[in-house]
């Protein structure tokens, strides 16, 4: 085995609990590391350049920027107690990433099925998931070396939907990770709904995990899961 598959199997290990291991997939803290991006590199975006500057192709990569420049210094203060500082990530996060649209693309065709009542209760619980699963495996080591690599590149899909592109280089790894922002613009702006690494979607994965207990044993165990899965971080 490789150094490369040594360094990825670790990253796995390290999300086994939050989504089903697929193609080398990262860990959660360096996908989240990289989502917000914590990384006083940030400055490093050439706003002259990105996506032909201020057209609606370079409102995407801003977005992404902003996330980048508003997290820098919470994790860069050392003397933030813990508590503190995944108060304020959890604050970044629920005004950079669109919780809801996440939510439904996480019940795929079962939202559909929801009453909306349980809509209603699914939304927060799934994003307290997300926030406190991603956010308790944050390492330093692994934040300070995932912010290096967002590019200038970003395509459109209509007027709504963006990709903007990242690569991050990492010393433990042979081959680079190739990250992908997918954004979303309401009337609120460009917010994050996706992060696609090495080709695999953080909310595909999210689908599959949570079409099998829906399959299996419906709504209520989702619900259970998710509550006790969250439950030691609970606030």
């Amino acid at each position: 085995m490789t150094a490369n598959h040594v360094v990825r199997s670790s990253f796995n290990h390290q999300s086994a609990a939050l989504v089903p291991r697929r193609r080398g997939l990262p860990s959660a803290a360096i996908v989240i590391a990289i989502a917000l991006g914590f990384s006083t590199l940030a400055a490093r975006i050439d706003h002259a350049d990105a996506a032909e500057g201020a057209g609606i192709g370079g409102a995407p990569v801003a977005a992404v920027k902003a996330t980048l420049d508003e997290a820098a210094p919470v994790f860069a203060n050392t003397t933030m107690a813990p508590a503190e500082r995944q108060k304020k990530l959890r604050e970044i996060a629920a005004r950079r990433f669109d919780f809801t649209y996440m939510a439904r693309s996480a019940m795929g065709t079962h939202w559909k099925t929801l009453t909306p009542a349980q809509r209603k209760q699914f939304v927060p619980i799934f994003t307290d998931y997300v926030m406190d699963t991603y956010l308790s495996t944050l390492q330093q080591s692994t934040v300070a070396a995932a912010g290096r690599g967002l590019t200038n590149k970003v395509t459109l899909e209509g007027s709504d939907l963006a990709t903007v592109y990242s690569v991050v280089k990492l010393p433990s790894l042979a081959d680079p990770l190739h990250v992908n922002y997918a954004l979303r613009r309401d009337s609120g702006g460009w917010m994050l709904y996706d992060i696609v690494v090495d080709d695999v979607s953080t909310m595909a994965n999210y689908r599959e995990e949570f079409n099998q207990t829906m399959n299996g044993g419906g709504y209520d165990k989702l619900i259970g899961d998710l509550k006790r899965r969250t439950a030691p971080a609970a606030h």
